[in-house]
Parts: structure tokens; C-alpha cells; sequence
């Protein structure tokens, strides 16, 4: 079972099919993406298909450098971001819920950095996902 709401590759999503899938998630959805555009310029947005497995994700994009992905689920969505150890490093001291820390901590350490997903159905893990956004640009 793929983890996105979307899995036919010949079937780009659109808006109109995101508010349908998430449903009263849309408006988190929505105000995160505002928040990432107006506070990080020159950012970029793509649908890209990861597979069967995968399926359709909506991935921002700042030169060339991956910054988040939104991952469509019925009725929710998860958020996935890669930190470098610099910004992992910086998360100790972040304010951040203690789940989180320990996420992070505890996350597979790859070439490309520390990878956590988080699933967005409250105000305090929209919080936190701000929170590692300014910690993953300015690291």
C-alpha cells in the first residue's frame, strides 16, 4: 500500500484532488505551504511519483536543494525533511516538542543528512515543522 493518497503515475495531482484527500487537514496543508513560500524565498514546488510504493508527493524546492515534502493521506498529511548535522545540531537547544528531538536524534544518519517524518494533525507539530525549517536554512 502506497503511503500517499496518490498512486497512479499517470495521474498528476491537483489542487482540487489534495482538498478532496485531505479534507479538514487541507487548510494546515495550505497555511504551511504559504508560510514556507512567504518566509524563504525563491521557492519551488513540484508533484514528483517515488513509485508503487511511494506514490505522489509534493516536494519544495529552494536552488536545487530539497526542502520539504508533503506527503497527501486520506483525511491527513506527513511532512518529511532531511537535516544535515549542522542543523541537527542545533536542535538540542530548539524549541521543539521532546517527540521531535528524539526523532531526530534517534534517525538514521545517511550522506544526505537525518530524515524524520512527521505527521501533521495539530498546531504544535505545524509549530515544530516551522521551527526546523528556520533551523534547515540557516544551517
Amino acid at each position: 500500500m502506497s503511503i500517499s493518497a496518490f498512486v497512479d503515475k499517470s495521474i498528476v495531482p491537483n489542487n482540487d484532488m489534495v482538498v478532496v484527500a485531505l479534507e479538514d487537514a487541507t487548510s494546515i496543508w495550505e497555511e504551511l505551504q504559504d508560510y514556507v513560500k512567504k518566509e524563504f524565498p525563491n521557492i519551488t514546488g513540484e508533484w514528483k511519483h517515488y513509485g508503487k510504493a511511494s506514490g505522489w508527493t509534493y516536494k519544495l524546492i529552494s536552488k536545487k536543494r530539497n526542502l520539504l515534502f508533503f506527503i497527501p493521506q486520506n483525511g491527513c498529511f506527513r511532512i518529511r525533511i532531511v537535516l544535515g548535522e549542522k542543523a541537527v545540531n542545533c536542535v538540542a537547544s530548539a524549541n521543539l516538542s521532546d517527540n521531535i528531538k528524539t526523532a531526530i536524534q534517534t534517525a538514521t544518519v545517511y550522506a544526505e543528512g537525518r530524515s524524520i517524518d512527521i505527521d501533521i494533525n495539530s498546531d504544535e507539530q505545524l509549530k515544530d515543522v516551522k521551527t526546523l525549517l528556520k533551523i534547515k536554512f540557516e544551517n
